[in-house]
């Protein structure tokens, strides 16, 4: 049985990010798959894949230009996190990184409740690597879909690549 999350057009902000929905994975069917209704798998898996386009992915509006355009930061020039290559992992740039996972989350996945999202440090993150592990935690909640979801992910600081994973797989 297949759950229709997007029944009105106030839910539009909750359809899959636009790269997705031009993305024709099945060019024979006559109707779009988020038109046609989603199922939590569906709505599981666009967020995964929004949320790892988020990491991987470099914002670009810094210092001056803030300072003249700060609405910069949440148009698609601010999509993704900031430069974090040369970060030594010490307490406060694991914060900072932290808090500029959470705003990204918070601005750029409105699928997720903002007050349910929370990025948590692995207790093994060493500050004398360059790789931080941490997890990623939040409710999905679109129309009358609702679930938590668990992701962990590895943040390399000096090539600036993310991989992300479901909790289940591993």
């Amino acid at each position: 049985m297949r759950e229709n999350a997007f029944k009105t057009k106030d839910d539009a902000k909750y359809w899959p990010c636009l790269l997705r929905r031009l993305t024709d994975f099945a060019p024979e069917e006559k109707k779009e798959p988020f038109s046609a209704g989603i199922t939590m798998k569906q709505l599981k898996k666009d967020v995964f894949e929004n949320i790892e386009m988020i990491l991987n992915s470099r914002s670009h509006p810094q210092g001056a230009e803030l300072e003249r355009y700060p609405d910069l930061q949440n148009s698609v020039l601010g999509f993704g996190l900031s430069d974090f290559c040369g970060k030594v992992c010490s307490r406060n740039d694991r914060e900072e990184i932290r808090d500029c996972i959470l705003n990204q989350l918070k601005w750029f996945e409105p699928r997720l409740a903002a007050d349910s999202i929370e990025v948590e440090f692995r207790k093994d993150a060493g500050e004398r690597t360059s790789v931080l592990e941490f997890n990623i935690q939040g409710r999905i909640e679109v129309g009358e879909l609702s679930e938590e979801i668990v992701f962990v992910s590895k943040l390399d600081l000096e090539t600036g690549t993310s991989l992300l994973q479901s909790a289940q797989e591993g």
